[in-house]
């Protein structure tokens, strides 16, 4: 008798976990199909609140970097705050090997703005250094791709940073 119920108890058990499996398993697939749904979401909630037509996308570089060590950025567009960053010394070491850095998107309504950034951070003789780069850009009903790019200035042993549009 006591063999009889060990071996229902066993196949109690063998039947449970066959259940059990196969719920983990959907339990996993619903998870993934979440993951799936919140991804086409974001993007869809992106491409409504920030069309093609007012996208302006800001990235940063860095060329050389041999007097210049950016430790923060503030990009503002028509006086208003936009994008700020502090940088880890990471990031500054992936931006001296030619990394790009994307700072962000900002809408921008069709028409003339002026984008004002300020790059905060230490020159090669461990000096407090800004670097200001102001100019008026024309958004048209495309992109506006723009680069912040800090340059190496040999003949000063200074760095500078200038906008260029892709």
């Amino acid at each position: 008798m006591k063999l009889f119920f060990s071996v229902l108890f066993l196949l109690t058990c063998t039947y449970a976990n066959a259940e059990d499996a196969a719920i983990r398993q959907d339990v996993e697939s619903v998870k993934q199909s979440v993951l799936e749904l919140n991804k086409d979401l974001y993007q869809l909630e992106k491409d409504l609140l920030s069309p093609a037509t007012t996208r302006a996308a800001f990235h940063l570089s860095l060329s050389h970097g041999e007097y210049f060590e950016p430790l923060s950025i503030e990009l503002s567009v028509d006086g208003e705050s936009q994008i700020q960053h502090i940088y880890t010394e990471r990031q500054v070491k992936a931006l001296r090997m030619g990394a790009v850095q994307p700072l962000g998107d900002v809408n921008l309504s069709p028409g003339k703005h002026t984008v004002r950034a300020v790059v905060r951070g230490v020159d090669h003789l461990g000096q407090g250094r800004e670097l200001i780069a102001e100019d008026i850009v024309e958004k048209t009903s495309k992109p506006l791709l723009t680069e912040l790019v800090i340059q190496d200035f040999e003949e000063r042993q200074s760095a500078r940073v200038q906008l260029k549009y892709w």
